[in-house]
């Protein structure tokens, strides 16, 4: 590629070499939201770019580049390491600070001299995220949507990925947000996932869409952990298609049990349940945290399947063409791709 591309340019690119882009940002910064799948080998860390900015604003630039130039030398033997061992792996690297500038200039330099195969991202992260602010809402408002709905436990997740596996474009929401869209959603999850990076993975999920396509979705409220839904697709989605998914109270809570609950996440399933008391009689919260503690999960489960969430779901009102009987998620993915099939298009 060009010394110098456009984000365009480098998805074009993508569909005949392996790209990686690497975002030379602060750790803090890269946290925060970034390009999915860069990875992050910063010219500067948290604290020398906290003190660089300090001096900018303080007038002292020349003081300010030689702390830049003393941090970063010092890191060089092993971001040239990095670098070498990704493109072990990647055809080319594609380099991107915040706005196209002095970082990610610098070390595209000195990389390029050394005759690595490096490209540097034209306005760097925040050019990228106008092209993706421009193209969602396109992206997303393209296809038809037949959405997922069910009590909590009914494996609608796991529906999606088989679906996915079996052929079936998907739109996983849950997995944008980072988040399960619940009290207890983030249990065992990293953080969720910000507003930015939420929009960065739709547009990922959605890039290879074909106008007039279905997508298969689940049923979510408009916030999913701390990332809201653009209107455009909360709107298409609630416009959309929509089946039902049945399972027994036997099988939700199997379900449950096996997306929150390890040895390793347990305190903070008992910790998350403890925000349930501005819902719940606090005396009852304390008695399944109790319960958690001694070891009756699954009694913890079916308690809060009854008397929280099921009471709170409104999808008895929605229409539904289908209703399927989930006992398998395989096999349920399947019998609803053969009747999809069988119904032709709508």
């Amino acid at each position: 590629m060009k010394p110098t591309v456009t984000y365009s340019e480098i998805l074009t690119a993508s569909d005949t070499k392996r790209i990686c882009f690497v975002d030379v940002r602060s750790p803090k910064e890269y946290r925060q939201a970034t390009i999915p799948g860069a990875v992050n080998i910063p010219v500067l860390d948290d604290q020398a770019r906290e003190k660089i900015g300090i001096l900018y604003v303080n007038g002292k630039i020349e003081e300010a580049k030689q702390c830049g130039i003393d941090w970063a030398s010092g890191q060089l033997p092993q971001m040239f390491a990095e670098y070498q061992s990704l493109l072990k792996e990647f055809d080319e690297l594609v380099i991107f600070c915040s706005r196209g500038g002095m970082r990610s200039l610098s070390i595209f330099s000195l990389l390029k001299a050394l005759g690595l195969s490096v490209s540097r991202l034209q306005g760097g992260y925040k050019a990228y995220r106008h092209y993706i602010v421009e193209q969602l809402e396109t992206q997303l408002t393209k296809v038809n949507f037949m959405t997922l709905y069910g009590l909590s436990g009914s494996g609608k997740t796991d529906i999606l990925t088989a679906l996915a596996a079996q052929g079936a474009k998907v739109l996983d929401l849950e997995a944008c947000a980072n988040h399960r869209g619940s009290l207890l959603g983030s249990v065992g999850l990293t953080e969720p996932h910000s507003q930015k990076m939420f929009e960065s993975l739709l547009f990922d999920a959605s890039r290879h869409w074909q106008r007039g396509e279905t997508v298969f979705t689940e049923g979510e409220s408009k916030r999913i952990g701390r990332a809201v839904m653009p209107p455009s697709l909360y709107q298409a989605i609630q416009e959309g298609e929509k089946l039902l998914i049945n399972v027994s109270l036997k099988k939700r809570v199997e379900q449950i049990h096996r997306d929150y609950v390890t040895v390793a996440n347990l305190p903070e399933l008992i910790t998350a349940i403890g925000r349930l008391n501005k819902v719940i009689n606090p005396e009852k919260v304390q008695r399944m945290q109790a319960q958690l503690e001694a070891g009756d999960v699954d009694q913890v489960i079916e308690k809060l399947l009854v008397s929280y969430y099921d009471p709170q779901y409104g999808f008895h009102k929605k229409e539904y063409l289908k209703t399927f009987v989930n006992q398998d998620s395989n096999q349920t993915a399947k019998a609803i791709l053969a009747w999809h099939q069988e119904r032709g298009p709508s």
